[in-house]
């Protein structure tokens, strides 16, 4: 045990304070800040709160106009001026635009005039609905059949085949969010630290300093020590990255951000997010465990970029079948793949997102995962333990020669 402390703490110390782990982490912690203060960075380019709307109309029309058009929206500006004040304004730039509204035969016509064009689909609703009431006051209408007359229609919606788990519109973007910033992460960190663990173990077979290690440790021991190290590292930059998200959950208050965009955090992002987790861990001990069997068959580290693209290209596979099918996760191609070992921590997350894939196929994913890292993790050992001396030109031939040693 000692022995394995002792390559853990190595491997782990170097490279928490290498440099690209130091920078990484602290590019990945002020992302997070930067998107926690999003709603302040729009608003320091966004000046549309400032921007003011002129209103041209005869007295009781200009009113009743603008009592309705900032229904919509209470903190609008709007002044009342006349129709030259307000094209003047608009040109000096005091003005957005300027609402002249005239009325002719008991019809309102209203002229936008701006700059670099009019808020017609704001003003077109209130002026039609402001027409009706007219109308119906003309016609000696009661309000009562006036809201009668102007009423929407009953529409009642039923799904059919859906399960009860269904979210509204709201919750179901937070969790697309969520099961796409989990796909780019399993992705990269996958892939990151899997490259790390084969140049690793290569560059230590390379110097032949692996010669002059076994003779105190076991391959095996030095091998696992190498791995769990790496995750180590992996888990030091997410927990590092949690801690900022949580110290920004309550220091810039993000609940009041979600609801300024109208966006609900429910019991079935939790389950996006939990999930998202277990399969970004799962899906980075299988990629370093396959990654540490590379690094043990390559003798060179030049080599190594060539020797793991199988592993990118089985990852970006995965990715791309993820994100392509972001918006329809039961289609039959993501499906089968979410059963496919290597697919699966990538592909199966997007599974999360629907209403018909339930926990028991997502924990079913999770055994294949599991059983394909033990796998992977008892291949790597008896791997690494054959091809410490093993020097042979190709993967392939590697590959053979490590088995057939004892």
């Amino acid at each position: 045990m000692t022995k394995f402390m002792t390559t853990f703490s190595m491997t782990y110390l170097k490279k928490v304070t290498s440099k690209s782990f130091i920078i990484t982490t602290l590019i990945l912690m002020l992302i997070v800040i930067a998107l926690s203060n999003i709603d302040k960075v729009i608003d320091f380019f966004d000046h549309s709160e400032d921007e003011v709307t002129a209103v041209a109309a005869d007295k009781d029309l200009q009113n009743a106009f603008i009592a309705a058009y900032k229904q919509a929206d209470k903190d609008r500006k709007i002044e009342k001026v006349t129709l030259t004040e307000g094209k003047k304004g608009v040109e000096d730039d005091r003005f957005k635009q300027l609402i002249d509204i005239k009325e002719s035969d008991g019809k309102l016509k209203a002229t936008l005039y701006s700059k670099d064009g009019g808020d017609r689909a704001a003003v077109e609703p209130v002026l039609t609905s402001l027409q009706s009431s007219r109308v119906a006051q003309t016609l000696d209408l009661t309000p009562a059949e006036v809201t009668a007359l102007t009423a929407p229609a009953d529409i009642n919606e039923t799904l059919l085949g859906q399960q009860k788990n269904e979210v509204d519109d709201s919750e179901k973007f937070i969790n697309t969010a969520v099961v796409y910033i989990g796909l780019f992460l399993i992705f990269m960190i996958s892939l990151n630290y899997a490259n790390q663990i084969a140049t690793e173990i290569a560059m230590e077979k390379s110097s032949r300093v692996i010669e002059m290690i076994v003779t105190s440790v076991s391959p095996v021991n030095h091998m696992m020590a190498k791995i769990v190290a790496i995750i180590a590292v992996a888990l030091t930059q997410i927990l590092a990255v949690a801690l900022t998200i949580l110290v920004c959950l309550y220091a810039f208050d993000l609940k009041d951000v979600l609801q300024s965009f109208d966006l609900s955090f429910g019991p079935g992002t939790v389950r996006v997010i939990i999930y998202a987790v277990i399969f970004l861990l799962l899906g980075l001990l299988m990629n370093v465990s396959v990654s540490a069997i590379i690094g043990a068959l390559t003798n060179r580290v030049e080599d190594i970029a060539q020797a793991v693209m199988p592993v990118t290209f089985i990852n970006l596979a995965a990715f791309y079948i993820a994100i392509f099918n972001l918006t329809t996760p039961d289609n039959m191609l993501v499906k089968v793949t979410s059963y496919i070992p290597f697919f699966t921590p990538i592909v199966m997350l997007l599974r999360t997102l629907s209403s018909q894939t339930g926990d028991f196929e997502i924990i079913a994913g999770i055994v294949i995962s599991i059983i394909t890292i033990v796998l992977s993790l008892l291949l790597a050992a008896r791997i690494y333990k054959g091809s410490v001396f093993s020097y042979g030109k190709g993967l392939v031939n590697n590959f053979r020669q490590a088995l057939t040693m004892k």
